[in-house]
């Protein structure tokens, strides 16, 4: 996905599709119909007539992203989900952490969540789990900054 020129939004009311972005962030509209949780990741899906934003689970291919801002989307509603781009404390899953230096891979662990070894840098070993690289120095957090990368991936 390469989005260049001003700030915009891009809408496509036949398939109930809208993106935007600010700066080096991406943005999609996603209905989140168990809401999601400022800063958790969701793996968002294309649904038929829009994107839908779900918990992780396995074997699914995706777009993972985090609701825009500090805001959290409510469960049965719409909401703006960042794709690509700098994010801040992001959450690890109940069960993986991130690990790792400044450019180490951040992985969709399939039904887990997110986590980051610190012998894996993105380009290394190429895989379609790898969604984002680290910001900053972490060691066994449940949170890390994080940059998204903006692919369409699968758990790893």
């Amino acid at each position: 996905m390469l989005i260049m020129g001003t700030d915009f939004i891009n809408t496509d009311a036949s398939f109930d599709i809208s993106m935007k972005r600010n700066g080096p962030s991406v943005f999609l509209r996603a209905w989140a119909e168990s809401g999601a949780d400022e800063n958790d990741p969701v793996m968002i899906q294309w649904g038929g007539s829009g994107y839908n934003a779900t918990a992780f689970a396995a074997s699914n291919f995706c777009y993972v992203g985090v609701p825009e801002g500090t805001q959290s989307v409510g469960a049965g509603s719409w909401g703006w989900f960042q794709i690509m781009g700098p994010v801040d404390d992001v959450q690890a899953g109940s069960v993986t952490s991130f690990t790792g230096s400044i450019g180490h891979a951040v992985n969709f662990a399939a039904g887990t969540g997110l986590n980051a070894s610190g012998s894996a840098y993105i380009g290394a070993s190429p895989s379609m789990g790898r969604v984002g690289v680290l910001r900053s120095y972490v060691n066994e957090s449940s949170t890390a900054d994080i940059y998204l990368t903006g692919v369409w991936a699968t758990g790893i």
